[in-house]
């Protein structure tokens, strides 16, 4: 059994086929799914869509920092009854994006210190978000780790506490998450041909500390770089990281699968 532990199929590119990529996915051995509803305008369609599949579909609920801007006055609140919810597994995705919010950093800052205290409140992982800017000084990983390290409490019973979602980082990010109990999630872009640095970090993190995603739509494998992603690729992405550490494409099933569960609890 294979999870993909991040998708967005609620996003509009699925609207025409979304219960056929669902069926694809399961008979390639694609078992289960985390779908990330991110933006109070996601949480509602989460919800429907984890009720379509109770036994398949588990949702993270919160705000990324790219809705800053659009968020309503009483999001918190509301966010709150969503964690509260049978499908929640997590809350997420949150953190930092310097990328294209660059100019917004005390927002996105007060936005990830809002939502922080909802993991100890509601005993659930969390699914980070973090991407650098154009500039060396624009170092979202660096501002979300020393958070985390100081003011990041929740401690869970399982073995992580949460992920470095789409984990780009250097190995001094992925240890440090790692110091955190965060999971690593490896996707489509650690098959990119000139991703040398990143498979090298992933290697040196170990199969332990990994679990897979696809963050569909978007960041397909290299095979189909241009064309919509979707949890159908997670088979391709894990042969990859099974390659590339020297191990069995069942072993790296297997313990990707034990580490999700680790990290968001048995569905």
């Amino acid at each position: 059994m294979l999870i993909d532990t991040h998708a967005h199929l609620n996003d509009k590119s699925f609207d025409a086929d979304r219960k056929e990529v669902v069926a694809r996915a399961a008979a390639l051995g694609v078992a289960k799914i985390v779908e990330i509803a991110c933006a109070p305008a996601e949480w509602a369609p989460g919800e429907a869509f984890a009720a379509a599949y109770p036994d398949a579909v588990r949702c993270a609920f919160g705000v990324h920092p790219e809705y800053i801007k659009d968020l309503p006055p009483a999001y918190l609140a509301e966010l709150e009854t969503y964690l509260q919810k049978s499908c929640a597994a997590a809350v997420g995705e949150i953190g930092l994006d310097y990328w294209w919010e660059p100019k917004r950093k005390e927002e996105q800052l007060e936005l990830l210190a809002g939502q922080l205290p909802l993991c100890a409140k509601f005993s659930k992982p969390a699914v980070f978000h973090a991407r650098n800017g154009k500039e060396p000084a624009q170092n979202a990983y660096g501002d979300l780790l020393i958070i985390l390290k100081h003011k990041w409490t929740h401690s869970p019973a399982r073995k992580f506490r949460g992920v470095l979602h789409c984990f780009s980082g250097a190995w001094a990010d992925a240890k440090a998450g790692m110091d955190l109990g965060l999971a690593l999630g490896v996707n489509g872009t650690f098959t990119y041909k000139n991703n040398h640095d990143l498979r090298d970090t992933i290697k040196k993190a170990g199969l332990d500390n990994l679990v897979l995603e696809t963050d569909c739509p978007y960041l397909p494998p290299q095979s189909a770089r241009g064309k919509r992603n979707d949890p159908a690729f997670i088979p391709e992405i894990a042969a990859m990281v099974a390659s590339h550490l020297g191990l069995s494409n069942s072993q790296t099933a297997d313990k990707t699968t034990t580490n999700a569960f680790e990290l968001f609890g048995v569905f």
